[in-house]
């Protein structure tokens, strides 16, 4: 079995436990669990919080500085240069 079918497999396993789970908890009962208001606010709720984590996925601020300052060669020759022109 090669990784990619692994993966595959590792991501249609919970995939099938929950539709499972909600085949059971939607057939399970005698009167249909969308008649309750509790249902609706339920998913409103649920459909509200993947909403906010996609807006706050894709609304991201700018990239944060590094946290180590920039020692690599062409920054320093930049910067020598710089004082160079200045000091002649």
């Amino acid at each position: 079995m090669s990784a990619s079918d692994r993966q595959t497999l590792a991501g249609l396993i919970p995939l099938a436990a929950v539709a499972i789970a909600l085949a059971e908890y939607a057939l399970d009962h005698a009167q249909p669990r969308w008649t309750s208001p509790w249902f609706w606010t339920a998913l409103g709720v649920t459909v509200g919080l993947l909403v906010f984590v996609q807006v706050l996925r894709f609304m991201k601020s700018s990239p944060a500085m590094p946290s180590k300052p920039d020692f690599s060669a062409t920054s320093i020759i930049r910067r020598k240069s710089t004082r160079d022109e200045g000091n002649s």
